[in-house]
């Protein structure tokens, strides 16, 4: 009489333990693959992050790609226009014009690299002494406080398009277009 309940007792203790022994293992396996959806949910959250980053580089490199484009057209205006009063409404909305590329050049050097920081604290004075120094009015270089000098339009029109052909050379750098489009 007393086997069968020795063997139950057994049995019992035995079932017990094997409900222990899965409900252990089901955890286990549960962490390991909450562990793999962190890690996944965490790699897909970055490559969004860089996604987003890069769709905002693109958004406001072109805003300031047309602008910048705007004022090599201005000035060309500015170089042809006869007249004081043609001559200063052009070279107002000319300088118009350079303040939206400062208010995007300050946007560029929040989201961007230490070289295109530089580029933009440098280059931008020219971006106000271009129409000045064209016409020989005597400005200083803010950077500096020497007198900037006088330029041809030409030098002038060389100056907005090497300054719009160097930003676009960093903006491509900065979302690695060059590697892709080869």
């Amino acid at each position: 009489m007393w086997v069968p309940i020795v063997v139950g007792m057994i049995g019992l203790v035995g079932v017990v333990a094997g409900q222990l022994v899965n409900a252990w293992r089901e955890d286990r396996r549960w962490r390991r693959e909450q562990e793999r959806e962190d890690v996944r949910w965490a790699r897909e959250s970055k490559r969004e992050s860089v996604k987003l980053d890069r769709d905002t580089k693109i958004l406001i490199f072109g805003e300031l790609l047309q602008s910048l484009n705007r004022a090599h057209s201005l000035l060309d205006r500015i170089r042809e226009a006869s007249g004081k009063e043609a001559l200063k409404g052009i070279t107002s909305e000319y300088l118009n014009n350079v303040h939206k590329i400062r208010a995007k050049a300050a946007e560029v050097q929040l989201i961007c690299s230490p070289d295109m920081h530089r580029f933009f604290s440098k280059g931008m004075s020219d971006m106000w002494l271009l129409p000045a120094m064209m016409y020989g009015v005597d400005v200083d270089d803010p950077r500096t406080g020497e007198p900037a000098g006088t330029l041809s339009a030409e030098d002038a029109m060389d100056r907005i398009s090497g300054f719009r052909s160097d930003f676009l050379r960093l903006a491509r750098n900065e979302l690695v277009i060059g590697a892709t489009m080869r």
